[in-house]
């Protein structure tokens, strides 16, 4: 692979990545050392959390900012005029994947034993890391195992930067939108001043709240609403996979001039998600609770949407540097668009249904129902389309292998 050079992204990717892991592990440490000072001091509230969760957090962090070294380390090797090697890792056999899912719910569940434990919890990170990245690393091996992803700077960088910048961009977009949604309920309570005691009440209560249940119960009146649905359908299934969708593809955006072939932006893409992905269950997850372990779960089926979605945009987008396929590239977007919509949908009908148990509601428990059995059937389609697209690429790329002329790098493997 000839060397770029001083290329632009190389240098962003060199600052950015190096900046981005120091203050991930900056931010580590002081979120220790504050929670530490607080507990010697005995100034924590009983709604602070231990120092156990903490470590949690902030193994979280180390982690995430570890993830960005590699792609620093390629791209000083690559400003530095040194070849890079390729970053292709190897196909997925299936008992390595049945291999990988039953070490993935054996340490979902340890972690969870382990906190529950009293003084054990102090080994929990680990094991929640595990649980964290092995569906990350299965489904990577299943979307790009066998496949040219380009240099190793370019596989660490799509990693990165999908976790890095993707996870920004649309973390910041989602909370202007959010923003802008509180000040129009401020603004409706204002004209409205009779509800400003009922908000105020429910706030109260759900900061006294102790876990998930006692939420669910306090805010059910609201989640059954109509109208509340309505909105969270509006907010999950039609902005949120809007703007994380456009977000995840800026990486396969930043190498559109280096993409040889479909199925390097198929797995570029695949990369950027998993990225987005693993930064977005590190930290949805850092929050030890009764339940850790079915979110561990549940976050990995999460990260399987977002890589499944990206890749498809990744895939579209090469299609059209490839051979102009505008349509095709459109269509991609659609078809991401759509899977991530209606995962969302999935869930906001489980979370409305959920809250509707605590008062026998039949439309409750059809959501509910409806939700789960969308999500399993997903949960079973997407691993599977995610494996015939690698197939389909590594065929495709075989007898384009096997009429290259012989050369002396050829000869010497």
């Amino acid at each position: 692979m000839q060397s770029r050079g001083r290329d632009w992204r190389t240098i962003l990717l060199v600052i950015g990545g190096a900046c981005g892991a120091l203050a991930a592990f900056g931010l580590a440490v002081l979120t220790m050392f504050v929670e530490s000072v607080q507990a010697v001091l005995h100034t924590l509230s009983k709604n602070s959390p231990t120092l156990v969760e903490t470590l949690v957090l902030a193994s979280a962090l180390i982690f995430a900012g570890a993830v960005l070294l590699p792609a620093v380390y390629f791209g000083i090797q690559r400003l530095r005029g040194r070849e890079i090697a390729a970053g292709a890792p190897r196909p997925l056999r299936f008992w390595e994947a049945v291999f990988i899912l039953a070490i993935w719910i054996g340490v979902s569940f340890l972690a969870q034993a382990l906190f529950d434990f009293g003084i054990l919890g102090w080994l929990a990170p680990p094991f929640y890391l595990l649980a964290i990245v092995l569906p990350v690393y299965l489904l990577v091996r299943l979307a790009a195992g066998g496949l040219d992803a380009g240099s190793r700077e370019r596989f660490w960088g799509a990693l990165g930067t999908g976790m890095a910048v993707g996870t920004s961009i649309a973390v910041l977009s989602e909370l202007a939108l959010l923003i802008i949604g509180l000040l129009g309920v401020g603004i409706y309570l204002g004209l409205n001043p009779q509800l400003l005691d009922s908000f105020q009440q429910i706030a109260n209560q759900l900061s006294n709240a102790a876990n998930l249940d006692d939420v669910l119960t306090i805010a059910s009146p609201w989640l059954t609403s109509p109208w509340v649905i309505l909105l969270g359908l509006f907010f999950f299934s039609v902005l949120t996979p809007l703007i994380e969708e456009t977000s995840k593809s800026i990486t396969t955006w930043l190498v559109f001039d280096h993409l040889n072939s479909p199925a390097q932006g198929f797995v570029v893409g695949a990369l950027s998600g998993a990225g987005f992905g693993l930064l977005e269950s590190l930290l949805a997850s850092a929050t030890p609770d009764t339940g850790w372990a079915s979110t561990l779960l549940v976050r990995g089926g999460s990260t399987m949407m977002h890589i499944a979605a990206a890749s498809i945009t990744g895939w579209g987008i090469a299609s059209f540097r490839a051979s102009k396929r505008f349509r095709f590239a459109v269509g991609s977007y659609a078809l991401a668009m759509f899977l991530h919509s209606l995962w969302n949908a999935c869930v906001v009908f489980i979370v409305a249904g959920a809250a509707g148990t605590n008062s026998p509601d039949a439309v409750g428990t059809v959501m509910a129902f409806a939700g789960i059995s969308i999500l399993v059937i997903l949960c079973i389609i997407i691993p599977l389309a995610l494996g015939l697209g690698n197939w389909r690429f590594r065929s495709a790329a075989k007898p384009t292998t096997l009429m290259q002329p012989p050369t002396l790098e050829n000869n010497q493997q």
